[in-house]
């Protein structure tokens, strides 16, 4: 070998061996866990009562797991501004009340819970509501919803739970007696006051119908549940403080009435034949045009719910 090649082949044995340094890699940011529940608020002008709402859901002993979602319905109060008094609360502020019905839906399609507690701003759960309402569901497979016995502020049981309206009961709702020492009570209709429901089960029903206003929402849920062979349960020895308020003008009666008449003819006509619907408010027109209650006539012969196009409500 020439002397001159024997060199470069030395030089390039001793040349050091120089090992890539791996490119840092960048932190990925920690993802906040997947809330449990849902607390799911429909709210009115009703800011003294949903700001003890929030406080007393603020106090759950499961707080982590909950994810606390009020939508607004237009309020004209403080309503829409708590969430700077509760920061870990949403607010989703709609500009005009559009009726119950669209409001939850539109709670429920943001909410991230695997339950979904319908409340009113009335009802301040105790640390140990929403747990035991969870535990419930989760070792009861049968069971698709769940309430607590609300109780006023002199621990009478409120009205909470009905038997399934009928035709024949038309919008006279049955109310049913609790029987405060059993563990677990199955009734047919429990309202949105204060319910717990698997959101699966919503999602299976394709949400709440739209043609429901403000009224009828929370009995198609629990006839659906029933449909299902599901049950709805009260669990008496679950307790929570209701105290009533209404945020509603005098003038809106009518139109409340004129859109709980729509939604129960909307229910019967679904469940019981578009007969019994009709008839239902026929019925009610006649109703309203003996009683010389013209403008409720005129709201009901003109199909009228909730949707935002109101101005009375407000």
């Amino acid at each position: 070998m020439p002397i001159a090649t024997k060199r470069k082949t030395e030089a390039r044995k001793e040349a050091p061996i120089i090992e890539a340094q791996a490119e840092p890699r960048p932190q990925q940011e920690e993802q906040p866990p997947t809330p449990k529940v849902t607390a799911l608020i429909f709210s009115y002008d009703s800011a003294p009562a949903l700001r003890r709402c929030l406080a007393a859901l603020e106090g759950s002993s499961d707080r982590a797991s909950i994810e606390i979602l009020v939508v607004d319905c237009g309020s004209h109060d403080e309503s829409p501004q708590l969430d700077s008094e509760f920061s870990e609360v949403t607010i989703l502020r709609l500009p005009r009340y559009f009726g119950r019905t669209k409001a939850l839906n539109i709670g429920t399609r943001t909410a991230a819970g695997e339950y979904l507690f319908f409340l009113t701003p009335e009802v301040e759960v105790l640390p140990t509501t929403v747990p035991s309402l969870v535990a419930r569901l989760e070792s009861d497979s049968e069971a698709a919803a769940v309430a607590p016995l609300l109780r006023d502020t002199e621990a009478k049981p409120a009205v909470q739970f009905f038997r399934l309206p009928t035709p024949q009961t038309g919008i006279e709702l049955t109310p049913v007696e609790i029987d405060k020492a059993a563990e677990a009570v199955v009734v047919e209709y429990a309202t949105f006051q204060a319910l717990l429901v698997r959101k699966y089960f919503v999602r299976g029903i394709n949400f709440f119908d739209e043609r429901y206003g403000e009224f009828g929402a929370d009995a198609e849920l629990c006839f659906q549940i029933r449909r299902a062979a599901r049950k709805t349960l009260v669990l008496p020895q679950v307790t929570a403080l209701f105290t009533p308020c209404s945020p509603y003008s005098a003038s809106s009666a009518t139109i409340l009435e004129a859109d709980r008449i729509h939604g129960a003819a909307v229910y019967f006509g679904k469940h019981y034949g578009f007969v019994s619907g009709f008839v239902f408010r026929i019925k009610a027109m006649l109703k309203a045009l003996f009683t010389l209650r013209l403008s409720l006539f005129m709201a009901v012969a003109s199909w009228t719910k909730i949707d935002g196009s109101q101005t009375s409500i407000l």
